[in-house]
């Protein structure tokens, strides 16, 4: 009798084990990550006079079943700065992202110059998207 209770109690642990690991792995599925996209991957400001700066909003949209953090955002120069609205994105929402260029920020310099805009979130895919911004600074 006592080696058949072993055996039961044997069944039983590897029962649990089989029903925690799948309850585990069902619960990894069903949190599924957020996606993120840019209403935009390339803008062209066109010309502008070295006045002052010029700014633009994009979206970040979050196409993905769960929920999207946005990391960080930071630039290539400091001409250009960015700056999101909301950083936290249930599935579907849709933030603002304010790119400014400041042409000042270069003593006057004129021409074409190309920056780029990083987003950093928690999108497994696309851990790190970015913006390509061109202008061309004119005299005034």
């Amino acid at each position: 009798m006592s080696q058949k209770r072993s055996v039961v109690a044997v069944i039983l642990v590897v029962l649990l084990i089989l029903i925690a690991t799948a309850a585990v792995g069902y619960a990894g599925l069903s949190q599924s990550p957020g996606r993120i996209e840019l209403s935009a991957t390339e803008f062209d400001f066109g010309a502008i006079p070295n006045a002052g700066p010029v700014s633009h909003v994009f979206q970040v949209h979050n196409t993905g079943a769960g929920s999207l953090a946005i990391t960080g955002v930071s630039t290539s120069c400091g001409c250009t700065t960015a700056e999101i609205g909301n950083r936290e994105l249930a599935s579907g929402e849709t933030s603002d992202l304010v790119v400014t260029y400041n042409p000042l920020a270069h003593d006057g310099a004129t021409g074409e110059f190309m920056r780029v805009v990083y987003v950093r979130s928690d999108d497994p895919d696309t851990p790190e998207a970015s913006l390509t911004i061109r202008v061309t600074v004119v005299e005034p």
